[in-house]
């Protein structure tokens, strides 16, 4: 098979594994160096074959001065004779790096890219982003997380189809990447054999960056060694896929029985993970931090294997972590959460608010919904943010307020009363934090400490005849897990 057939060939099996081989809309992400003009061809090639629409994408990161101008023209200029759409931007990493306090310049032009070329996509309703990554790439990702001290989700390197999300908290997209299973040599080879005439990014061959020294100074010193080091690198790639891949559907399977997302934090059962292999504690708490912060960029091995330690610590350790994060031993929890010394999470709430029951309460930064439900009920739920009520031991006129001097509480499973600074204390919950949470309040005294525990003065009963549940919700503030 002669290299034009052989790398169509390749681009159109990714593109039924990836369900876009029918009808898709695809974002092109083109440099203009050979292999994104490769691919762009490529796809303009199999485009009336399987229905392609195709839109190509170019920023121009504005650091190598006219070069990177006359890349960008070029780009326009080649989109514009085959008669594709196309969006041309240009961007500052630079600034975006010392905004942000991204570690390093590549990984800020990273993070500038794939927010442009999402944006894109979300503009023109693409499903995915096409990347032009190749073989040689995936080689030197997979040496690249070697050399940083990778564990196996590192030494994965790139997945044909992954979905970006910005640490920032913006845009996503899904990044597509046709080519992963041909070679440089077969893009190069592809160009030559149609005549597609390409652009070199002088960065491609500068020292001054990691990937560069890698490509054109390690690579070449290990083949000395291997000559098919480059082959080694990606079966341990694709068997490191594999063994992920399992894993992660164990800690699918076991996450329900020792992990809760309360809020914005994660509580995790110290007796359950206690039962589990090290490695799989490792995931549980990977996956943990993935919730609350969308990503794990920021998330070293080393800070897994402390996350890992602390499980046999004494009540009252912690641990910080990235993005301001503390990891707390408390009682028989772990509780991965905010930093004490961070925000606190509730939005500001000042004076009382009346609370409609039934019906939906809106407060400032959140929404609470009260309902009358049928009796018998379930009350086994671990939202913390759910409480279920008596509606004849609710007292009257309930409102929603915060702490006030004097105030107690007779915490659900408790006998008497203790005051409500005295259970803050108990619950850990910061000094500068506690003034934010809200409490549901009637003529009875305190019903519910939001968050941490309702009454037992209006605790559902045998004898009750009326349950009313509140469910409170505070608008966005940390990333989704999708």
């Amino acid at each position: 098979m002669n290299s034009r057939r052989r790398l169509e060939a390749t681009a159109r099996r990714a593109l039924t594994r990836g369900g876009y081989a029918r009808d898709a809309s695809l974002v092109v992400a083109v440099s203009g160096g050979p292999d994104s003009m490769a691919l762009l061809h490529c796809l303009l090639r199999l485009r009336d074959q399987l229905g392609l629409f195709l839109h190509v994408a170019h920023l121009n990161h504005n650091f190598r001065g006219e070069e990177a101008e006359e890349d960008a023209r070029f780009v326009a200029a080649s989109a514009k004779a085959l008669g594709l759409p196309y969006t041309v931007d240009k961007a500052d990493p630079t600034t975006y790096q010392k905004q942000h306090g991204v570690s390093s310049f590549e990984e800020a032009a990273r993070e500038v890219r794939y927010d442009f070329l999402a944006a894109v996509a979300r503009d023109v309703g693409a499903a995915a982003i096409a990347l032009g990554h190749t073989a040689d790439d995936q080689a030197e990702t997979i040496l690249m997380h070697l050399l940083r001290g990778s564990g196996l989700q590192g030494l994965r390197g790139m997945q044909e189809v992954t979905v970006w999300r910005s640490p920032r908290g913006g845009v996503q997209g899904t990044l597509f990447r046709p080519l992963l299973e041909a070679a440089r040599r077969d893009t190069l080879a592809y160009c030559r054999k149609l005549g597609i005439v390409f652009r070199e990014d002088s960065t491609n061959v500068s020292p001054d960056f990691t990937r560069s020294r890698l490509r054109h100074q390690l690579l070449p010193l290990l083949e000395t060694y291997n000559p098919r080091v480059r082959d080694s690198l990606i079966r341990m790639g694709r068997s490191s896929t594999e063994a992920t891949s399992y894993l992660e559907a164990e800690v699918d399977r076991i996450w329900p029985t020792v992990g809760t997302k309360e809020n914005n934090s994660i509580s995790l059962d110290t007796k359950g993970l206690k039962s589990l292999h090290p490695y799989i504690q490792g995931l549980i708490f990977r996956r943990s931090y993935r919730k609350i912060t969308g990503g794990l960029r920021r998330l070293a091995e080393s800070h897994v294997t402390a996350m890992v330690k602390l499980i046999h610590s004494p009540s009252g350790a912690r641990l910080d972590l990235p993005k301001g994060l503390v990891l707390r031993v408390q009682g028989q929890k772990i509780i991965l959460g905010a930093s004490e010394d961070s925000e606190a999470p509730w939005p500001v709430l000042t004076g009382e608010h009346p609370l409609n029951v039934p019906g939906v309460t809106h407060l400032p930064g959140s929404i609470v919904t009260a309902e009358v439900v049928p009796v018998p009920i379930d009350l086994k739920v671990a939202d913390p943010m759910v409480a279920f009520f008596d509606a004849d031991r609710l007292g009257k006129e309930p409102t929603v307020r915060t702490r006030r001097k004097g105030d107690r509480f007779q915490p659900l499973g408790m006998a008497q009363e203790k005051k409500l600074k005295d259970f803050f204390i108990d619950q850990k919950v910061p000094r500068q934090r506690r003034d934010a949470v809200p409490l549901l309040a009637s003529d009875r005294g305190i019903m519910w400490v939001v968050g941490y525990r309702p009454s037992e003065a209006s605790k559902v009963r045998g004898d009750t005849k009326r349950v009313v549940r509140v469910r409170w919700e505070t608008l966005e503030r940390f990333p989704r897990d999708d």
